[in-house]
């Protein structure tokens, strides 16, 4: 089931939307101001695998870039 990411062009919120099919986008309005006047964003996704070589643990340090818990620093 996909996940679709909008913003209402009245209140400028944005908000996510699961939907089962392509019949419900028909009667979508923003949680906040109720509004119909919605447009669907484009949203990114990543996809991807840690071996347990590679997985970040707490006792790394972090990288002085991003925060995070890096086996390397992020670039």
């Amino acid at each position: 089931m996909p996940i679709y990411e909008f913003r209402c062009e009245q209140c400028d919120s944005t908000f996510e939307k699961l939907f089962t099919s392509s019949q419900q986008k028909l009667s979508l309005s923003c949680p906040e101001c109720e509004s119909g006047d919605v447009t669907q964003l484009f949203s990114v996704f990543g996809v991807g695998t840690l071996d347990s070589a590679s997985a970040p643990t707490a006792d790394m340090p972090m990288c002085g870039t991003c925060g995070n818990h890096t086996p390397k620093p992020c670039a």
